[in-house]
């Protein structure tokens, strides 16, 4: 058995193997729910795993070979995350997406998140490794979204959002098309393309040209779309779509792990 100095930090095991984020795995630390070995486990500390033996909240932890991605539609008003400042387990998934997945084997957390008040694609995966670069903006991950706006956006608020300069919060965005869908009384659809991933940072770009934010929905996350997929509903990734956000991120595609034929 390893030493808590040796081996990777417990927190990245616990993340590449699909229990939670990082930050999540990172609250189990601090709360005391994880063990390496018997002894309760603290930040910084080290294991090997399949050597180690390391326990959440008493529960031996598992680890899976295959590497899976969920395509999931959420719903408004659903959480992407779970409630992590609970030791209830009854109310870890209550009112998240957890509750659509409790039908899956393997354990998943999202890609990111989608505004509570949004809908749409969130990708979940038990590979943290791609998850983490998927959250990257160094890698620039197109995401497309149809926002349904207050009143009309005209051409000049769209050339200010395109510039390629167009800032919020002192951040500028990335902005890689504006497009007008459909016009309604009072209000409009409108196609986005960015790939910044700020919290509410649809609702927080139109806010600044004057064109507060009705509905937001993701259409798709790094070219994979929530086409065929109703609200709640989820479908596995096949091999050949995973191995294009392997490449996305410029990650190895191992076919062992994730099912592609060699």
């Amino acid at each position: 058995m390893s030493s808590p100095t040796n081996g990777i930090r417990v927190q990245k095991i616990i993340a590449d193997a699909g229990m939670a984020s990082r930050r999540e795995a990172e609250n189990w630390i601090e709360m005391g729910d994880v063990t390496i070995n018997g002894r309760v486990a603290q930040l910084g500390d080290k294991a090997q795993p399949g050597i180690d033996h390391i326990k959440i909240r008493g529960k031996l932890m598992q680890f899976s070979a295959k590497r899976v991605v969920i395509a999931f539609f959420k719903p408004r008003d659903v959480l992407s995350h779970k409630i992590t400042d609970t030791r209830d387990s009854r109310q870890v998934d209550a009112g998240t997406v957890f509750e659509f997945l409790r039908g899956i084997k393997e354990r998943v957390f999202p890609v990111g998140q989608l505004d509570k008040d949004a809908e749409g694609l969130v990708l979940m995966t038990n590979d943290g490794e791609l998850a983490q670069r998927l959250n990257q903006e160094r890698y620039e991950i197109p995401k497309v979204y149809k926002v349904k706006i207050d009143g009309h956006l005209d051409e000049a608020r769209i050339k200010r959002l395109m510039t390629g300069r167009f800032k919020v919060e002192e951040k500028t965005l990335k902005v890689l098309d504006v497009r007008p869908l459909k016009e309604l009384e009072g209000k409009q659809w409108i196609r986005v393309k960015i790939t910044n991933t700020q919290n509410r940072i649809i609702r927080k770009m139109f806010e600044a040209v004057g064109r507060p934010v009705d509905k937001v929905r993701r259409m798709s996350f790094a070219g994979i779309s929530i086409n065929g997929l109703d609200r709640g509903e989820w479908r596995y990734l096949d091999p050949e779509e995973i191995g294009e956000l392997y490449k996305i991120v410029g990650l190895e595609v191992d076919s062992k792990k994730t099912g592609k034929d060699a």
